[in-house]
């Protein structure tokens, strides 16, 4: 320890001795550590933390497909999967809207209806109060409710008698059992300020269409004890075979629909993990780029310290203690450049969640942690190494009698230091060509996206959502008024020059309902994938308005 202690503080010295060369080798390694401390931070976040859940390991989702794409779950195959299946344990949720109404202004906000087994699957215990029962998940069931800690924080001010009391949601009132915990998320939900039981209504669907078998439900699964993966996806496919012989006549009973299970972090990444790798092995090529050019520096470094060396060698001191010695001041760079890396890492992480949010799964927390700070402190000691190896073996193995008499410029020493630098510098010219062909076919793809034409105009275009509750507005002559006296009061907004009403928005990724022939029976109600705009067969299916603005308003 004394040794080391002596080391460091040399090593300090000696960075003092070059300001302006330690400057730039230190912001140099700050920036790239600073670019992997980031990718690294996202990528622990997504790939690598642990779900907050108990045994996540055995947390799978169930994945309805066909031909390939992902479908929404129905609640018939729910209630089937629920009464037969022997290998895991399912629960269900569906995302919703509600009208908070009774307590300060009116307020939509967004909503989990869950299975009362939801929570308890999921191994998470409320904050405060408790979790849905059985009886309450179920249609004659009372109406309850649980809080987030966030809107139970900004609305309800964090009151700690809030349990008991009443909130009304689409004119129907709720009783508060449970606040979720703030520290745990649920990323395969997405955003949800409030939780609600009733997973077999919709908003937007009557009980009939659900009943029908329309798909709007995700399926989380808990595989039972020493369950291989395999066995449940064996019973997924009888259990396929099942519901296609007892629903036939439902939407996705067709023989080319699958079930499959799948890990959950698979359905919160979904296709970011490419990205992310992609993007990894960047910031890491940047990285060597980072430590070939500092090697080069302080092999320039060398030819100034060569007599030292000399002078330490011939004192006594062995060449692994001075390679200890250069090893030591190298470290100490790095360790510095990570210290100021972190802080750049945390401004680029901040920049990639603003540019990406659109990207990155919802409802997941991103941050600085002990894992992250770990990874740069190893980063940091890893790069000091990878750029101090080189230079410390070149002065390391000076020739200390030619050094002394000041003629070791045309020893091979110096014919191999300048072979040294020669191929740290190739190193580096050919890791940046390598970046920026990537980032040249990047932008070329990027400069194709803008300008593709979608087919429509979208400038000064805004669009909004509503949601009407089928419970006050239950027949289809109440839906039909309120959009006509929304879209009449809308045309007459000052700047406004036109607005419309629709079911769906231009390039939507799903909706729920159907495009029925004209003259078709309303049978049944399945979803549909719309790769341009959807026409409606129903306003209270998905409302939406859209208006567009004149440019000198």
């Amino acid at each position: 320890m004394e040794g080391l202690l002596r080391d460091l503080r040399f090593a300090l010295r000696m960075l003092r001795k070059n300001p302006g060369l330690i400057f730039a080798a230190i912001l140099t390694l700050a920036l790239a550590i600073g670019a992997n401390t980031a990718m690294f931070t996202i990528t622990s976040a997504l790939l690598l933390r642990p779900f907050p859940y108990s045994d996540p390991q055995r947390l799978v989702t169930i994945q309805v497909k066909a031909e390939a794409e992902d479908r929404p779950g129905t609640l018939l195959r729910y209630e089937l999967m629920r009464d037969h299946a022997r290998s895991f344990e399912i629960a269900a949720w569906a995302n919703d809207n509600f009208n908070l109404t009774g307590r300060g202004e009116p307020l939509q906000v967004p909503v989990a209806r869950v299975t009362s087994n939801f929570f308890s699957l999921l191994g998470v215990k409320p904050e405060l109060g408790r979790a849905f029962t059985e009886d309450e998940g179920r249609p004659e069931g009372r109406a309850v409710a649980m809080l987030s800690d966030s809107i139970w924080r900004t609305r309800f001010g964090g009151d700690p008698n809030i349990l008991g009391q009443t909130v009304t949601l689409d004119t129907t009132p709720h009783t508060i059992v449970g606040i979720i915990p703030a520290n745990v998320q649920f990323p395969f939900v997405g955003e949800a300020d409030i939780w609600t039981p009733r997973y077999f209504e919709l908003t937007l669907m009557s009980a009939q269409r659900i009943r029908m078998g329309v798909g709007y439900l995700g399926y989380v699964a808990r595989l039972r004890d020493s369950t291989p993966l395999s066995k449940t996806q064996a019973e997924l496919g009888i259990l396929n075979r099942e519901y296609r012989d007892q629903n036939p006549k439902a939407p996705d009973a067709d023989p080319g629909t699958l079930m499959l299970a799948a890990p959950l972090r698979d359905l919160v990444v979904g296709n970011v993990r490419g990205k992310l790798l992609l993007l990894s092995i960047a910031v890491a090529v940047v990285l060597l780029i980072a430590c070939a050019n500092v090697a080069s520096l302080l092999l320039s470094r060398a030819l100034a310290r060569k007599r030292e060396i000399a002078v330490r060698a011939a004192l006594g001191a062995s060449r692994g203690v001075l390679v200890q010695q250069l090893l030591t001041e190298s470290i100490l760079l790095a360790v510095i450049a990570g210290v100021l890396g972190i802080g750049l890492s945390w401004a680029a992480t901040r920049a990639l969640l603003a540019w990406s949010a659109n990207q990155l799964p919802a409802e997941t927390p991103i941050g600085i942690d002990f894992r992250v700070l770990l990874f740069a402190l190893l980063i940091s000691l890893l790069t000091g190494i990878i750029f101090g190896t080189i230079p410390a073996l070149q002065l390391s193995g000076v020739a200390v009698d030619s050094a002394l008499r000041e003629e070791g410029r045309g020893s091979s020493a110096g014919h191999s230091r300048t072979r040294m630098k020669s191929l740290l510098v190739i190193g580096q010219v050919a890791l940046s060509i390598l970046l920026l062909i990537g980032a040249g076919l990047l932008l070329r793809s990027f400069g194709r996206l803008l300008h593709t034409d979608p087919g429509l105009d979208a400038h000064n275009v805004l669009t909004m959502n509503v949601s009407l509750p089928t419970i006050k507005y239950t027949k289809p002559e109440q839906q039909i008024n309120f959009f006509d006296e929304v879209l009449r009061r809308v045309s007459a907004l000052p700047g406004v020059q036109s607005a419309a009403n629709s079911a769906a928005l231009p390039l939507s990724w799903v909706r729920f309902t159907p495009v029925l022939a004209d003259g078709q029976p309303d049978a049944r109600s399945g979803f549909k994938r719309c790769e341009s705009l959807c026409a409606p067969d129903e306003l209270s299916a998905m409302p939406i308005m859209r208006k567009r603005r004149r440019s000198s308003s």
